[in-house]
């Protein structure tokens, strides 16, 4: 028996007709729910792009702002800090006393004319009042040296304690400079 061809004794195929599904009334969408749909979504569009686009617009205004600030800053090179300060505890002088070291040109008129190439200008701050300072100078040429080529003594008078006293120094033989120690003769009350 054929299981897709109807059994003897059935209505034969000409005469057959599928059954049809029971009849349902329409439950479409109308074309004034259609047009109110699509009225609300571009409505809600409007109202959401015009924010939006003002946020935009201003975010856009104020980043170029800030990429043309870096951009003119980014030329001039990287920032340094004019000073570099170093506590008592971390100079470890004889005497004990704070060192700061100057990129900025503050004691630049203290700098004597026969240095062509200029001074180092630092400032210590003793812990104590000293009538007498003995500043020990090292210079060398080499930037990583753990001991001075080349030693030169200063006398500071009259140094008052946690006031920024000036050392300023040169050589123009050598590359780097720094205050290698302080020694200070204590003033009698």
């Amino acid at each position: 028996m054929d299981p897709y061809f109807p059994p003897p004794g059935a209505v034969p195929p000409t005469e057959w007709t599928p059954p049809t599904p029971p009849s349902r009334p329409a439950h479409g969408v109308g074309g004034g729910a259609i047009a109110a749909i699509a009225g609300g979504a571009a409505a809600l569009f409007l109202v959401l792009s015009v924010p939006v686009g003002i946020a935009a617009a201003t975010f856009g205004e104020e980043l170029a702002v800030v990429l043309a600030d870096s951009e003119a800053t980014s030329w001039a090179g990287p920032e340094i800090d004019p000073v570099d300060r170093l506590q008592s505890g971390e100079t470890l002088y004889t005497f004990p006393a704070a060192l700061e070291n100057y990129g900025d040109g503050r004691y630049g008129a203290l700098c004597p004319a026969s240095y062509v190439e200029g001074c180092w200008q630092s400032a210590v701050f003793t812990e104590a009042d000293c009538g007498s300072v003995l500043v020990r100078l090292g210079f060398s040429n080499d930037p990583t040296a753990l001991e001075p080529e080349r030693m030169e003594t200063i006398e500071l008078r009259d140094v008052i304690a946690y006031d920024a006293t000036p050392v300023v120094f040169g050589n123009d033989d050598y590359e780097y400079g720094w205050v290698a120690d302080l020694v200070c003769q204590l003033t009698e009350s």
